[in-house]
């Protein structure tokens, strides 16, 4: 399986998009916004001297989505 990120540009487009899925060709998710990620991400490291593992393991995650930001 392959995953790609689409930007609806008209959202009458998001239909085809729709139709796929109720054909189990595609799923959708929503994603947050790169900006709710990058608030949620600045909270974490506010807290991190109490982190518990849960937090610690969503810090990891934000991490490694940083990180690859710009690579294929």
């Amino acid at each position: 399986m392959q995953t790609y990120s689409v930007e609806i540009l008209k959202p009458k487009d998001f239909k085809l998009l729709k139709d796929l899925a109720d054909l189990e060709l595609i799923s959708i998710k929503k994603e947050k916004s790169i900006k709710q990620n990058v608030t949620d991400f600045q909270q974490l490291l506010l807290n991190g001297p109490t982190w518990n593992e849960e937090e610690y393991q969503e810090y990891l995650k934000n991490r490694k989505a940083i990180n690859s930001i710009g690579k294929i």
